[in-house]
């Protein structure tokens, strides 16, 4: 009986054993990988979702350009990358349990930033040949928002062969994504004015107040925004008058702008066409909400100017512009002529990005 009982437990010892072995051999199945996969740029973030797998313990990874970029598991389908550098990037997500990684989901949109760092525009007509050189400094903790714009302005009377030089430093004050205030110093941070944007609830602007040096007021600009899409602008500057921006696609496609003149009805018109590419300052923040910002490039544009009813004179400009691998324009060459067909001013403009 004894002999019977030993064999009995040596029996289920091994039993026990193989039972054993085969679960520490058990390897486990990763899910499957996310779908529809979304990026959009907003600011100076990549907000990122897509489609969650089902099943109880499932968390993510993302990664931007094949890199994972997330610290810990993610539980929830969204992400949200800030961004610390300029560039054009991917997003993949893969899911996780037990330890077990998919393979990477679909790829989203390929999302890009650029942001202008310097540009020069150089303006020639018979009388005067201008050059702007500008510099763009950005804060560190948030790349798309500009601290300060640098302007160097050489001017050349080409009659008299006289050179003037004015160095400007413009800074910006922001609240939120809102550019409250462009203040303008010499390079020796010597005021020289300020602009103040005012918005309303839903962050229109509704006004700019334009200061001297003093702070005093030296005249304020008001917009009404009307039910058929347009805006109105008035401005309480002597022989100011009224204007009105007309948009489409996210372009001002047309200018108006009545002045009183002495006794006489000033009408001027202008019409612009736009091209489908990035406009430099697109991922600037707090651009995107000035009156008269645009997300495309001027191709074309024609102003036709009556006086008492009367044409008076008619001005038409074309752009040539070349652009870089991610739609935004590198170069412009702008020609501007008055209604006899004579060259009015050249203006060339060369743009680098970060």
């Amino acid at each position: 009986m004894k002999k019977k009982i030993t064999l009995l437990f040596i029996s289920f010892f091994i039993l026990a054993s193989c039972s054993n072995d085969e679960d520490s051999s058990i390897i486990p199945v990763a899910p499957v990988a996310p779908t529809a996969i979304h990026a959009v740029l907003n600011e100076g973030s990549v907000d990122i979702t897509w489609t969650g797998v089902e099943g109880a313990g499932i968390t993510y990874n993302v990664y931007r350009n094949a890199v994972k970029i997330n610290k810990a598991p993610l539980t929830e389908a969204k992400f949200t990358d800030v961004l610390k550098n300029t560039g054009s990037f991917v997003y993949t997500v893969t899911a996780n349990l037990d330890g077990a990684e998919s393979t990477k989901g679909v790829v989203s949109e390929k999302v890009i930033l650029e942001l202008p760092k310097t540009k020069t525009m150089q303006s020639i007509d018979i009388y005067y040949d201008t050059k702007y050189e500008y510099a763009y400094t950005y804060d560190t903790s948030n790349i798309t928002k500009l601290v300060s714009l640098t302007i160097k302005e050489t001017n050349t009377d080409l009659t008299y062969k006289k050179v003037t030089v004015t160095n400007t430093v413009v800074k910006y004050t922001y609240a939120g994504n809102l550019i409250t205030k462009m203040s303008y110093y010499s390079v020796d941070d010597i005021p020289r004015s300020s602009v103040e944007n005012v918005y309303n609830a839903q962050k229109k602007m509704i006004g700019r107040i334009v200061k001297r040096s003093d702070g005093s007021i030296n005249y304020t600009v008001t917009y009404k925004y009307n039910e058929d899409g347009t805006i109105t602008e008035t401005n309480d500057a002597r022989d100011s008058g009224v204007g009105i921006y007309t948009f489409g696609k996210g372009n001002l496609v047309k200018y108006s702008i009545t002045t009183p003149m002495r006794e006489d009805e000033y009408l001027a018109v202008s019409n612009y066409v736009f091209d489908t590419k990035n406009e430099p300052t697109l991922n600037i923040l707090g651009f995107n909400f000035f009156v008269n910002n645009s997300k495309n490039n001027e191709i074309s544009s024609s102003t036709v100017i009556t006086l008492n009813g009367e044409l008076s004179s008619t001005e038409s400009s074309k752009s040539d512009n070349t652009y870089n691998e991610n739609g935004y324009v590198l170069t412009t060459m702008k020609t501007l002529k008055v209604s006899s067909g004579e060259t009015l001013q050249t203006r060339q403009t060369v743009i680098t990005y970060y």
